[in-house]
């Protein structure tokens, strides 16, 4: 990395619409927002999520992306007592220079320290950690219910600033926009809601291949750039991907299926399932065949 590194955009982009004949709505939508709003991100339990995993990727690969765009906070909190945070130091504010200064020393401290733990032999669940808080991190977020989030996560005090953590403000905000964007597809009940599936895709394959990539796309978050795109044709084959679902179903002796994958795939059906409002997971028809095959 080398001079100062320009502040990093939030965004959301969205990959499957649907709505129903009773009008229930559901969305999917790849989020790319800073790695340390994940954890906020995820108390929210109307979101059926699959993101990258910091035990799985690479340390080499971590620290690429980390060198190549490391996340700049487009503005920084001003200390004071209190969770809220009502001043912000940005890019047009004095002090922005000497802010900017020292989180771009954080990062290189953070570089340093990772490749010092690629040499000594620790694990990558253990490096990765250190480099997480200059790491975006993009998750598919599937969801019948929004406005809770929004209202919580896009609250403002008297002044306009933002009560929540800045960048999880920046992704429902992001997320709001993508929302009002997009114009769903009606779904007849029998038909699915299947994310990334193009429409030649969806032309050539049977419907339960459909369904099969459909969850083995949401399962791949590995196959995102940092910036949280998916280039289509790029990734892996339509038989690799039929391969990863049937791996997610079965993993092998010793290890328990990857389901929350099948939650974005989903069906009109009344009262639903999971935290779907008028849609029924693949994830409950998978757990049912299951069930009904234990002895």
């Amino acid at each position: 990395m080398s001079g100062l590194p320009e502040v990093t955009q939030v965004n959301a982009k969205v990959v499957a619409d649907s709505v129903n004949e009773a009008g229930n709505r559901l969305t999917t939508m790849v989020v790319t927002l800073p790695r340390s709003a994940l954890a906020e991100l995820n108390t929210h339990r109307a979101f059926s999520r699959n993101s990258a995993s910091s035990r799985a990727v690479p340390v080499q690969r971590m620290i690429e992306y980390v060198q190549r765009s490391p996340y700049v906070p487009r503005a920084f909190s001003v200390n004071q007592p209190g969770m809220n945070a009502h001043e912000f130091i940005e890019p047009d504010s004095p002090q922005w220079a000497d802010v900017l200064a020292w989180w771009t020393q954080s990062v290189e401290t953070a570089l340093c320290q990772a490749r010092a733990g690629l040499e000594l032999g620790v694990h990558k669940q253990e490096v990765n950690r250190i480099l997480e808080p200059f790491l975006m991190h993009t998750v598919v977020i599937s969801s019948t219910e929004w406005d809770n989030f929004f209202d919580q996560r896009l609250a403002t005090d008297d002044a306009g600033a933002p009560l929540a953590y800045l960048p999880i403000y920046d992704a429902a905000a992001a997320m709001k926009d993508a929302l009002a964007g997009s114009a769903p597809r009606a779904v007849a009940e029998g038909d699915w809601h299947t994310p990334f599936i193009t429409t030649d895709e969806r032309n050539v394959l049977d419907p339960e291949q459909v369904r099969a990539v459909a969850a083995a796309r949401s399962a791949r978050v590995s196959y995102f750039t940092p910036t949280g795109d998916r280039v289509i044709g790029a990734g892996p084959s339509l038989v690799a991907d039929l391969r990863l679902c049937e791996r997610l179903l079965s993993p092998g002796e010793g290890s328990a299926p990857h389901l929350s994958p099948f939650e974005h795939v989903a069906t009109p059906a009344t009262p639903g399932s999971g935290n779907f409002t008028g849609w029924r997971q693949w994830r409950a028809d998978v757990e049912a065949s299951r069930s009904s095959q234990e002895p």
